[in-house]
């Protein structure tokens, strides 16, 4: 695979990886004699398109009853249907089922780039640019929405919380100086104002107090960090997951 090429969506099916990529430029670096074609006349290891113009190959093509059909890792599709297949890849891909793959909130391991982006965005860096950056990809469109989907997720969370908590150390706001402040505060009630709220600010960014509406570090990270009230909130929605591949080992994916 070419190093400047990552796939959008990748599904490993019976001990091989199969992929997706996001248009023809990209398919041809890596596969160029790849044969592109409508999802009516496709036949095995050719390429259909996504309404959104990701292509994935057919890796099988058959016929239930009387209904003609192919498998690509986006699914499986009615071929006598000549609409595109949909720009979300299906949960299920040996029936014709629309549940979509981005509803499984179950994904707890995390791949090098997202691990990366959130890295990125524990130290104060856009969320776009922070994907951009980690997925080397260029399209707003698709980098606005899928670094929102990330963001939903228990596992990246994890890792923001975990980066912010070693920022933190790094400059000495470690548990022992919260505390032992937040003793002296406690102790001269009095004297403190503003001292009192950065100190408590530090300890929720640090998760040491009890969960609430917003959760953890995130809670006060549209203060401290410049995130929108909308970036904020969109933390502690449901959770939707975005597929994307591991850049050394693609041994984890569903099948």
């Amino acid at each position: 695979m070419e190093k400047n090429v990552i796939p959008v969506f990748y599904r490993k099916i019976k001990g091989v990886v199969h992929y997706a990529y996001k248009d023809d430029i990209d398919l041809k670096l890596v596969h160029p004699n790849a044969s592109i074609k409508n999802l009516e006349n496709a036949n095995v290891n050719d390429w259909v398109s996504c309404k959104n113009g990701v292509l994935s190959q057919v890796i099988k093509k058959g016929q239930v009853g009387r209904t003609p059909y192919i498998r690509t890792i986006y699914g499986m599709f009615n071929t006598n249907n000549t609409s595109s297949i949909p720009n979300e890849p299906h949960q299920n891909i040996y029936s014709f089922t629309k549940t979509y793959i981005w509803a499984n909130s179950d994904k707890t391991e995390t791949t090098h780039a997202e691990e990366a982006f959130a890295r990125l965005v524990a130290q104060g860096v856009p969320k776009d640019i922070s994907f951009m950056q980690s997925f080397n990809s260029k399209d707003i469109a698709y980098v606005k929405k899928k670094s929102s989907y990330l963001l939903r997720q228990k596992r990246i969370k994890k890792i923001v919380d975990k980066e912010l908590k070693k920022i933190m150390d790094s400059v000495g706001l470690d548990e022992e100086f919260l505390m032992t402040n937040l003793f002296d505060i406690i102790s001269n009630a009095d004297k403190y104002g503003d001292k009192k709220a950065a100190i408590e600010m530090a300890c929720k960014l640090r998760g040491m107090f009890p969960k609430e509406k917003q959760t953890g570090s995130l809670a006060v990270m549209q203060e401290v960090r410049g995130f929108t009230r909308e970036e904020i909130d969109s933390f502690n929605e449901p959770s939707l997951e975005v597929p994307v591949p591991k850049e050394k080992n693609n041994d984890n994916r569903l099948e």
